[in-house]
């Protein structure tokens, strides 16, 4: 433990919860839950999607109110009825999906929730807020124009300001060792951005503020978690001290020993003689004029920094942007139409699935049974009991978890979400699958089956062309690494089972 956190601990509790519960009508998400954060400390909180990290940091920052126990803070019960009222008791949230608001001005979005401080006779003094927003990104070494407005910035910028927001309401309601839920802020930085990230993180915590630190990413947690939690099944099943091991994470986490091989490399096929995927010269905002092609049962891996174009490749290619070029799938030219993709048997795990892979507000069924443009789809004619046949087997095949196919996806866990938007496409026969971070914001354990349904596919024949901001999942999974930056393809690495990639040579590339 940070020798400034030790000496912190001995203060009374910043905020935590004791015996809390949740239960939604009659789902049971919480059991008798206790865990506190100290001033000075950062505690991680791991688990499976699913596990109740969410619904704790919910009811720490007042967006529920638990149907058992209490929040406590300072040592005294409390009741946080809004985010509002947590924020101005010294509690802040920063979240994977930001909240920061584009089109407004940076020096508005470090006040947003805050504006009456600045209001005087309901006239917004926008000198004064420009002035705080000015000091206060000095104090964190953080630069920018605060007249800019957010959209200027890059996405790891942005989550910057996430964090410098919760600083900047701390400041505004002069509330003592703040406490910051951090809600897996780092799912999108990689890089330059992600050190500054933590070293600002760990700036404030030497500075008496209090993290509750949720993460995917093991490695994360126990490089700069004091302690940490481990959550199954709605409650807490261990408290650890930051020497645990990785594999022993795994193991409380999801009740089993983390398999050696998780990338399964031995099932690695490798390429076959026909091409499946072809781009020629395929360009567009963002993305230098691409040239690659992707075999039959071969993984591409595509990797760079944010910014390097890659994600808009994966857009590009599957025609859910404008781009320029040529397309071809099975030799077949591709126009602009999605519908051609669909009916040529391509599908596309995109990188933001809550806004467009997954249909949240529609049950599995619905979304398994969603493109209906594609092979084996029923064109002209619906069906309910075959599209209750349909999703029950993809859900069995997948290992969905859920109570039944009529579910709403926004209900399910992180992962099995993500496993939805894998059938909705797979169920309509696609075999050339262009995914975009697909294990983003997953747990281990969906991460290691989702793997296993890529090697399954390749082993049948499909191609799999995956853009990653996870350097390991790259070597682990890819016959081949693309390296992009600066939104062209600069260099190409092989990974082999017998002769795997080396990170540093992917990494040299990159930069």
């Amino acid at each position: 433990m940070n020798q400034h956190a030790r000496a912190q601990s001995s203060a009374s509790t910043s905020l935590g919860v004791v015996g809390a519960g949740m239960v939604f009508d009659t789902n049971v998400v919480l059991r008798d839950v206790t865990m506190h954060v100290n001033p000075g400390e950062i505690v991680g909180l791991i688990g499976e999607n699913g596990a109740g990290k969410s619904t704790v940091m919910d009811i720490m920052c007042g967006v529920l109110q638990p149907t058992a126990g209490m929040v406590v803070m300072d040592g005294f019960d409390v009741e946080l009825h809004t985010p509002v009222d947590a924020a101005r008791r010294g509690v802040y949230r920063v979240f994977q999906e930001q909240s920061v608001i584009p089109r407004l001005p940076v020096f508005v979005n470090l006040c947003l929730g805050a504006e009456d401080h600045f209001t005087v006779a309901g006239v917004f003094r926008k000198r004064a807020a420009q002035q705080h927003a000015r000091d206060l990104l000095a104090d964190l070494g953080l630069s920018y124009d605060v007249d800019k407005p957010v959209s200027a910035y890059s996405f790891g910028q942005r989550q910057l300001l996430e964090l410098a927001r919760a600083v900047s309401l701390s400041r505004i309601y002069e509330t003592r060792d703040p406490v910051i839920l951090l809600d897996e802020p780092t799912a999108a930085l990689s890089g330059g951005e992600l050190e500054l990230f933590f070293a600002l993180v760990t700036r404030l915590r030497d500075a008496g503020t209090g993290f509750l630190f949720v993460s995917h990413r093991l490695n994360e947690l126990l490089d700069y978690s004091d302690r940490l939690y481990v959550m199954k099944d709605g409650a807490v099943v261990a408290e650890v001290p930051a020497s645990t091991s990785e594999s022993e994470l795994h193991r409380l986490m999801v009740g089993r020993e983390r398999a050696e091989d998780m990338y399964q490399k031995g099932r690695q096929c490798g390429p076959g003689p026909d091409v499946r995927l072809r781009a020629t010269d395929v360009s567009s905002d963002g993305l230098k004029p691409t040239t690659l092609a992707v075999r039959r049962g071969e993984v591409v891996g595509v990797g760079g920094l944010l910014g390097s174009g890659k994600n808009q490749l994966a857009a590009a290619l599957f025609g859910a942007a404008g781009y320029r070029g040529s397309v071809e799938i099975d030799g077949a030219v591709m126009s602009g139409r999605l519908g051609d993709r669909v009916a040529a048997g391509a599908g596309y795990i995109p990188l933001h699935r809550h806004a467009e892979g997954a249909s949240l507000g529609l049950s599995v069924s619905q979304n398994i049974n969603e493109v209906r443009l594609g092979r084996g789809s029923d064109v002209g004619v619906r069906s309910p009991r075959r599209e209750r046949v349909r999703a029950k087997e993809w859900v069995d095949k997948l290992r969905v978890r859920t109570r039944s196919p009529e579910q709403t996806v926004r209900t399910l866990s992180g992962g099995n979400q993500q496993k939805v938007v894998f059938a909705k496409w797979l169920s309509q026969g696609a075999e050339v699958i262009i995914a975009d971070n697909p294990t983003r914001g997953v747990d281990a354990g969906a991460k290691e089956e989702i793997y296993a349904i890529m090697r399954d596919l390749t082993a049948q024949g499909a191609s799999v062309l995956l853009v990653s901001d996870d350097l390991s999942e790259l070597i682990g999974l890819s016959d081949r690494i693309l390296v992009m930056h600066d939104g062209e393809i600069v260099g190409e690495v092989t990974s082999t089972p017998d002769n795997p990639a080396r990170e540093e040579d992917v990494v040299s590339l990159m930069v």
